[in-house]
């Protein structure tokens, strides 16, 4: 009996590092490569957000339209380069997962990073068949779960703190929320988190200063709140939003409060892709149509 005990326990602890391996770190090609480009997809009303370095790609959210996607992906990513190592699904609606499904017919993607969320859509089922016809990996997202690329730039999941509900009525509540730093440069990607979210994250004491805030919800006046503002403090706020949407995002009432703080705003809908090109120690940025 003692022996089984200890060979359960022995058990145990190995499939725990194992689960911590997995959680703590996606390996990406060994391939070092000191510049790193964002590059915010012009997908309409959506987000869809391209992280690379080298032949290595992490992708956060896919928009709606798989053509709008796959396109402009084409004009980031080499031809030849048909592999994606990761894609992280912020939460389970459609202007945010429905595109990728095209993607995973076009592309091989390694790694789906994502929460326990689920949804009855038509869309979702049919992109969770694609992930199980591919067979691709697919990793529990919550805070702390990294991915750290070959130069060191690391993105970390912030948020939701532990297990959401399968099924809700109020999806955004649970958005995956990440931090991108490399260098001097930092990138808060919010997916669609409301205010209810934003007070979870302040009230936790996360550390959530960064230069770049997407912000939530495609400038939903239901998102960024004044503290969250404050507690971010961006130099420049990038929307991801489609031209002329019936839900007329981006608000009147965020514009307002990024203006009132001198904050830049870059729009999809004006500016087109929206491309910060970094190294290190320094990071430009341009509208690319």
């Amino acid at each position: 009996m003692a022996n089984n005990q200890r060979r359960l326990i022995y058990g145990t602890l190995l499939t725990m590092l194992a689960i911590v391996a997995i959680l703590g770190i996606i390996i990406f090609y060994s391939q070092t490569n000191s510049r790193l480009k964002i590059v915010f997809l012009n997908v309409g009303q959506g987000d869809a957000i391209l992280i690379e370095s080298g032949s290595n790609q992490l992708l956060i959210d896919g928009g709606k339209n798989s053509g709008k996607l796959l396109n402009n992906l084409g004009k980031f990513m080499p031809f030849w380069d048909k592999t994606i190592e990761a894609v992280l699904v912020t939460h389970p609606d459609s202007d945010h997962f429905a595109g990728l499904i095209g993607l995973l017919e076009n592309y091989q993607v390694k790694n789906i990073i994502r929460t326990d969320a689920e949804s009855h859509s038509r869309n979702w089922l049919a992109f969770k068949k694609e992930i199980a016809s591919e067979n691709i990996n697919q990793i529990l997202g919550e805070k702390n779960v990294s991915l750290i690329f070959p130069n060191q730039a690391t993105v970390q999941i912030l948020y939701p703190f532990g297990n959401v509900p399968e099924y809700s009525h109020n999806t955004n509540l649970n958005s995956l929320v990440a931090k991108l730093v490399y260098g001097q440069s930092s990138f808060l990607f919010t997916g669609d988190l409301p205010f209810a979210g934003e007070e979870k994250l302040l009230a936790s004491g996360i550390d959530l200063q960064s230069k770049v805030l997407k912000v939530g919800h495609h400038g939903s006046k239901y998102s960024t709140s004044d503290d969250f503002l404050d507690a971010v403090n961006p130099q420049d706020a990038v929307i991801s939003v489609g031209a002329r949407n019936r839900y007329h995002h981006p608000s009147d009432i965020v514009i307002k409060k990024l203006k009132q703080r001198l904050i830049k705003i870059w729009r999809t809908d004006r500016n087109g892709n929206i491309v910060y090109d970094c190294l290190p120690n320094s990071c430009r940025n341009y509208a690319q149509p």
